[in-house]
């Protein structure tokens, strides 16, 4: 691969110098690890990503949870009240026939 910069475009601005490619990976380096004051720290913004995404996970999982014991409950409801439904139309018949 060639190392020599490459012409700069007509849109650039002219005041700025003309920067090769490996220099300002190696400037885009250099910012990477160093934040400034006003900027938080990526490891920082990395861990209460984290943090944020584990509270949303377990709240998930928590609301599926309450969701599933809603249904077992509807659902147990449900076969309760179709025995019962059952066994009345069995009298009905017994005693009518």
């Amino acid at each position: 691969m060639n190392n020599q910069p490459t012409a700069p475009q007509d849109s650039g601005a002219p005041d700025e110098p003309f920067v090769s490619r490996q220099q300002y990976r190696e400037q885009q380096a250099k910012q990477r690890r160093r934040p400034t004051a006003g900027q938080p720290n990526p490891d920082q913004d990395a861990a209460s990503s984290l943090r944020h995404r584990s509270f949303a996970d377990e709240r998930a999982s928590q609301d599926e949870e309450e969701q599933v014991s809603r249904l077992k409950r509807r659902l147990n409801i449900a076969i309760v009240a179709l025995v019962i439904a059952i066994i009345i139309v069995y009298l009905i018949l017994f005693y009518v026939g």
